[in-house]
């Protein structure tokens, strides 16, 4: 006799023959967020970051014995614009967290700062759609390569473009 799974389940599930993409889900601020599997490296835990990167937008870590600059990926995604405070972030440690360790295509390595555990999702390539040109100019999230809508009145994935969100001004100014 067949095991059924559940009907939740096989909605979730991408049409058989459909393209499927892994991306990476993690929660900035009160918004939600997918990268590209591909993008990542690698997620440890968040280690001491030099310098003040929640003011400064950037710092550096140590990671497999090398400097790895850290960026402030909520800079990077909202923009200089003030970040809320509650009482759980108030009371979380700079260096609790996550790091996720992207690769730009240059080969480097950054390191984005998220305050809770990532997942790993699957989603057919029809779940990603475009975000409408009306609505870009109002929405002040930059980064933002598209938009995963999630059945079942699950919220609104954001995916972004890893490309877009290492694009960054150097640490320091140019020597003359």
């Amino acid at each position: 006799m067949a095991i059924l799974s559940p009907l939740k389940s096989r909605r979730l599930r991408p049409h058989k023959g459909e393209t499927t993409q892994q991306v990476i889900v993690f929660q900035i601020q009160r918004e939600w967020f997918a990268l590209p599997i591909f993008s990542v490296k690698k997620v440890v835990p968040k280690s001491e970051t030099q310098g003040n990167y929640q003011n400064a937008e950037a710092g550096l870590t140590v990671y497999e014995g090398r400097e790895l600059l850290v960026l402030d990926i909520a800079y990077q995604v909202f923009g200089n614009i003030p970040k809320p405070t509650t009482s759980a972030a108030a009371e979380q440690s700079p260096d609790d967290g996550y790091l996720l360790i992207i690769r730009s295509r240059q080969g480097d390595l950054v390191g984005l700062p998220i305050a809770s555990s990532p997942t790993v999702r699957l989603f057919g390539e029809s779940e990603i759609v475009p975000l409408p040109s009306n609505n870009a100019a109002r929405v002040n999230i930059q980064c933002v390569a598209g938009l995963i809508v999630q059945p079942d009145n699950q919220p609104i994935l954001f995916f972004l473009n890893p490309d877009q969100l290492l694009h960054t001004q150097p640490l320091l100014p140019p020597t003359a």
